[in-house]
């Protein structure tokens, strides 16, 4: 397992050059916060939070989950989600993750809420975005990082939701239903 940097300076994954000229990182003070940055090409290294966005797909008064097949969380469910990658867009990430997870394809009708999240497991902060979205083709199958994937009445929901954010949405739809 790699650790991404922490720019801390203190313990497994931190950064001690800079990533653009090589130079070791110090760390002072910057905007109220110690920071990591470069004496020599000046650069100053902030640690962004990672974005990550999440689909509820209903169909005929279900909501389709994945079981997680890989760690954090490992064999909980959770909504069709992942990290946004750098060349996309958050909504292009929802509906990349669903067909990843799912084999189904979707496409979105709007934007349903915005959670924050602690991400021990990579050593991030973030947020997660959370999209509704129609189911539009696709023959459901598992794939990527799920081992299950199904559709769920309100009433046989599973108890082992994965993440605080999502449990927070499939309880909001749960309630709706």
């Amino acid at each position: 397992m790699t650790i991404p940097p922490d720019f801390s300076g203190r313990g497994r994954g931190s950064m001690r050059f800079c990533p653009y000229c090589a130079h070791e990182l110090e760390h002072r003070a910057v905007d109220g916060r110690t920071r990591a940055a470069c004496p020599s090409c000046k650069v100053i290294l902030y640690r962004d939070p990672k974005l990550a966005a999440a689909v509820v797909v209903e169909e005929a008064g279900q909501i389709l989950l994945v079981r997680r097949g890989v760690a954090p969380r490992l064999g909980d469910w959770c909504l069709p989600s992942g990290f946004v990658e750098y060349d996309e867009g958050p909504e292009e990430a929802a509906v990349r993750e669903c067909r990843e997870e799912t084999g189904l394809d979707i496409e979105l009708t709007g934007l349903l809420d915005v959670h924050s999240f602690d991400d021990p497991f990579r050593h991030k902060k973030g947020a997660l975005i959370v999209y509704a979205g129609r189911l539009t083709g696709g023959d459901l199958a598992p794939g990527d990082d799920a081992s299950e994937a199904a559709f769920f009445s309100p009433a046989r929901l599973p108890a082992n939701i994965a993440f605080d954010g999502h449990a927070h949405i499939i309880r909001a739809w749960q309630a709706q239903m």
